[in-house]
């Protein structure tokens, strides 16, 4: 086996050196380039590709991951925020799973399950704070389940009940939240949660309940402040009714115009007073006499009077008096007449938020009119809405915004023209870079596409030609030509293995007929290997026939022989 591989090297070394030092080159650079691109499909196969197995993660987590992943030898790549973990994609879902039973993702964020390792001998104390730290956890994982809230703490403030309701303190609540790039939680999200806050602790209203973000800007408001509270209330009651207003305007407007040439700014005083009246109303035609009450005396009679001289003579004692008669008739009549007279009692609460007076201010921007000129080109220019039409939007908006004159409603539509940004250079800078670009690009494929065809035309094509062609030559010259040449190689033993495939030749064979054979093999050999070239020889023969038979030289100069 040796003596097989040292004749193989050695061939592989003769036949080099036969090559010219041009060919050479290029069997070395042919080489390499194999080499090369075997190397490089190897290493792209073999390199590992790896997905995201948690993101987000708060250093703590992100630790304790990498600690698992490394008992586990498992690769991983981590980012340069140290938030995001990635491990190959074969096992990243029996790790997800492994990982949340294991409750390595949540180690920071611990809830109830703090009391399933409860030991004996515990002080009321621990018992407190491990509640307290419980439900801090389960406020922390209900808060994290918030659309744009990354992770947030929780910290409570529960003070120890006391005997006397006087002293008895409210408990209180920081919440910081962590939101996600971009977002930004709108009023009722921060209302939510800290609604959400007060009603897991005993005690706690909304307005104990601070909400900051991770920048540190609050974002709750003062609800402790009954008048702080009312006023924001109503700050968003009045915006909210002028922006309604402002967009249904432009909204209506734009149709006419073309959107984004009007806008409207609404100003709206809102009644927030909370009056009560009560009316009462007496119908005195409807009166009708309820009842009726009449009392009459009569009285008739005398009695004796006083008479006599005036003075002390007649009051002496034993004087006789004088007595005159005096008579008295009285008479009295009393009559109480009642009346029922109708009434009506109205109660009426005036509703908070009445419009008081609006304030409205539209601008239309003017009307883009396009013509052609003479070379026919399209031109197009501004010019100012009619009169008439400017009376007709500020009708359509009057009925739009509900405006009343009567109660001190403003309203101004004017025709103004509207600053344009040119952003005609700003293309054209834009469209140059692309086609720059395209350009860039083009040549680059193409010079790329060109070294690939003159690599194949240059370097490829001539190679291989140049192998078949030096294959072709060296087995003729390997084969023997002659009965005498393959005697002596086979004397010889120089064609190793071919004992048994080339058969003794007898001495009594005629060696012109073996010969003759030989030839007549390798002919039909040449003939089914190149049939074109063959019927080319043939053709080539005939008319050499044609011509020797007219008696002229033999075409190619007598090379080819007749049968």
């Amino acid at each position: 086996m040796s003596d097989y591989f040292q004749k193989i090297f050695k061939q592989i070394s003769d036949f080099i050196q036969a090559l010219s030092p041009l060919k050479r080159l290029a069997v070395a650079g042919t080489s390499i380039g194999m080499i090369a691109g075997i190397v490089a499909l190897f290493i792209f196969a073999g390199k590992q590709t790896y997905q995201p197995l948690m993101q987000n993660l708060n250093p703590e987590d992100a630790t304790n991951i990498m600690r698992v992943l490394r008992e586990k030898r498992i690769p991983y790549q981590i980012d340069d925020t140290g938030r995001n973990i990635s491990v190959p994609p074969e096992s990243i879902y029996d790790l997800r799973l492994e990982l949340a039973a294991s409750g390595v993702t949540s180690s920071s964020v611990t809830g109830y399950e703090i009391f399933d390792k409860s030991s004996l001998g515990q002080t009321s104390f621990v018992q407190k704070i491990n509640q307290k730290r419980a439900l801090e956890g389960e406020l922390m994982r209900s808060i994290n389940t918030i659309n744009g809230v990354r992770r947030s703490r929780v910290h409570l403030a529960i003070p120890q009940k006391s005997a006397f309701v006087e002293d008895q303190k409210k408990p209180t609540a920081s919440v910081v939240l962590d939101l996600d790039g971009g977002v930004q939680l709108t009023e009722k999200q921060i209302f939510g949660v800290g609604n959400l806050v007060a009603r897991a602790v005993e005690g706690m209203d909304i307005s104990d309940v601070a909400i900051v973000d991770s920048q540190g800007r609050t974002l709750s408001r003062n609800n402790s402040d009954p008048l702080s509270a009312a006023t924001a209330t109503q700050l968003d009651y009045r915006q909210k009714i002028e922006n309604d207003l402002q967009k249904r305007i432009e909204e209506m407007l734009a149709r006419v115009v073309g959107e984004g040439h009007v806008v409207a700014r609404v100003s709206a005083d809102i009644d927030f007073s909370q009056v009560s009246e009560t009316q009462t109303l007496y119908d005195q035609e409807g009166s009708a006499i309820r009842s009726v009450q009449k009392d009459n005396k009569s009285m008739e009679g005398s009695r004796p009077g006083p008479s006599g001289a005036a003075g002390a003579t007649s009051n002496q004692p034993g004087a006789t008096p004088t007595q005159n008669g005096v008579r008295s008739d009285t008479k009295t009549n009393a009559e109480v007449v009642n009346y029922e007279v109708p009434q009506t009692v109205r109660k009426t609460n005036r509703s908070v938020g009445n419009v008081k007076k609006l304030s409205v201010a539209v601008v239309v921007d003017g009307k883009t009119v396009r013509s052609k000129n003479a070379e026919g080109v399209v031109d197009s220019k501004v010019e100012s809405w009619p009169a008439d039409k400017l009376k007709e939007f500020e009708a359509i908006v009057t009925t739009a915004a509900g405006i009343d004159r009567s109660r001190g409603d403003t309203l101004e539509v004017k025709n103004m023209e509207f600053s344009h940004v040119d952003f005609d250079d700003a293309e054209k800078q834009l469209q140059d870079a692309e086609r720059k670009t395209y350009f860039r690009n083009l040549v680059t494929y193409g010079l790329v596409g060109l070294l690939i065809i003159l690599f194949f035309l240059l370097v490829v094509r001539p190679f291989v030609k140049w192998i078949t062609d030096n294959t072709i030559d060296s087995v003729d010259s390997f084969l023997p030509q002659t009965i005498e040449e393959l005697e002596r190689l086979q004397k010889n033993a120089a064609l190793p293995g071919m004992e048994e495939a080339v058969p003794v030749l007898p001495e009594q064979i005629d060696p012109e007929k073996v010969e003759g054979e030989m030839i007549k093999e390798k002919i039909i050999s040449l003939v089914d290997s190149n049939p074109h070239k063959a019927a080319l020889i043939l053709r080539d023969w005939v008319h050499t026939e044609k011509v020797s038979a007219d008696g002229d030289k033999p075409a190619g100069g007598g090379k080819y022989k007749t049968a």
